[in-house]
């Protein structure tokens, strides 16, 4: 009882509080790939227009090539698609999806942290 008289906003936010889990950031590098799953079948999903929202940034970029195979249930879709350039560092991204109809509301956010892969040493030698 002691922590819920801190907490001094009501039981239901200190047991949501109390249970939230922070989300982990994932790690990512220039091979690594971005997938989502879509409720839309295979071939649906395929047609639209994929954007990514950088950072928080107010402007989509087109995602491409990407690739959308049957889900289970197969009215669901699993996509993939290369993930973009990115400076080293933490990073977060969210997706949309456009057809004809108009854009949709953006994914919840993934949070990841890029990481650069050593470029290729030279030729060793002897010295």
């Amino acid at each position: 009882m002691r922590i819920l008289r801190h907490c001094g906003v009501g039981i239901l936010a200190c047991v949501a509080l109390l249970s939230a889990r922070p989300v982990q950031a994932q790690t990512a590098n220039p091979g690594s790939k971005f997938a989502w799953t879509q409720s839309a079948d295979a071939a649906t999903s395929q047609a639209y227009t994929w954007k990514v929202y950088n950072d928080g940034a107010t402007t989509g970029v087109t995602l491409t090539p990407v690739t959308c195979v049957a889900g289970v249930p197969t009215t669901t879709a699993t996509c993939t698609v290369p993930i973009p350039a990115y400076t080293p560092g933490p990073h977060s991204v969210t997706i949309t999806a456009t057809n004809s109809a108009g854009e949709s509301p953006k994914s919840d956010p993934l949070a990841f942290t890029m990481v650069a892969i050593p470029a290729k040493p030279g030729t060793p030698s002897i010295q």
